[in-house]
């Protein structure tokens, strides 16, 4: 059978050693507690801005405040192309060109001489000279003629308009893609609208991160004085408490026994007897009965069995 054995002890400082502690923990205090404390760094902290850094931020605040020109354009220029181009997709011009009756005009003007001044005249020239001038015939001839006539100006305005519109409609179709291409640059060009705000903004935070320096620094200060304490506290603390100057510590120990009852009988006898000597010591009037050592034995023997 096994039993736990608790024994518990004690471990003291080596007494050579003692001074040295002391006078340690004695340092340490004057180091954390009494003694010359540490300070924050006196000079300042932080780097002031050059004079190329707050010119370069005037300058920017100045370009963000007043009115950009150049953006005013561009923004001007994409709605006047979005304008038009919006009316070329749309099919505006296809019958609207304003200089089509002239084009058409001055393409017929030699048609119309001609007709005037030598096809009629000879029509007429050639019936008059064989007598037969406002017959019939003189009549269907002229009816002939004018009916070609009228079919040349038929075609030449028919080419000139049909040329027209085939080239409206690709620029028709040009307007629609650019209108496209257009519609893709819209957004780009209503942020740019953002540019002088967004910019503005920028100077104003570079501005305040270099207006904060200073104060980043006093606060810097303060919070250094006011954890000071508590800072030296717990270094003179650590230092106690890494320090084993308590004079002496106690130590636990459990150890299993394993125990013969026969063997712990004949030992508990052993035992008992020499309890039995100091209970005669104890108590005088047992000697002379002989029941002290006899007790002494037979309680050791019960308690070496392991009955206890």
């Amino acid at each position: 059978m096994a039993e736990i054995v608790t024994t518990t002890g004690k471990s003291e400082i080596d007494p050579a050693l003692l001074p040295y502690l002391t006078e340690g923990l004695e340092r340490s205090k004057s180091l954390f507690l009494t003694g010359q404390q540490p300070t924050f760094f006196p000079g300042q902290t932080y780097v002031s801005p050059t004079a190329a850094t707050t010119d370069a931020i005037a300058q920017q605040e100045a370009l963000a405040r007043q009115a950009n020109p150049l953006l005013q354009q561009s923004q001007q220029a994409f709605l006047s192309s979005l304008g038009q181009q919006g009316q070329t997709a749309s099919g505006a011009f296809l019958n609207a060109n304003p200089y089509q009756a002239q084009m058409i005009q001055a393409a017929t003007r030699p048609l119309q001489q001609a007709f005037s001044e030598q096809v009629l005249p000879n029509i007429s020239s050639l019936y008059s000279k064989s007598g037969r001038l406002g017959s019939g015939s003189m009549e269907r001839a002229l009816g002939s003629a004018t009916e070609g006539y009228g079919r040349a100006l038929g075609d030449i305005t028919a080419n000139i308009a049909g040329t027209q519109y085939q080239a409206e409609r690709g620029l028709q179709e040009a307007a629609q893609r650019s209108q496209a291409i257009l519609a893709q640059q819209a957004p780009s060009i209503y942020g740019q609208q953002f540019l002088p705000s967004q910019t503005l903004g920028q100077v104003g935070a570079q501005q305040e991160a270099i207006a904060s320096q200073p104060l980043q620094e006093e606060m810097a200060r303060f919070q250094f004085g006011q954890q000071l304490p508590y800072q030296q506290l717990q270094g003179y603390l650590s230092s106690v408490y890494g320090t084993p100057l308590g004079g002496y510590g106690s130590q636990t120990q459990q150890t299993p026994v394993y125990q013969n009852r026969a063997a712990g009988g004949l030992g508990g006898a052993i035992a008992g007897g020499l309890g039995g000597y100091a209970l005669s010591k104890a108590f005088p009037d047992l000697i002379s009965s002989g029941y002290g050592t006899a007790a002494g034995a037979g309680l050791g023997g019960l308690l070496g069995g392991g009955f206890f």
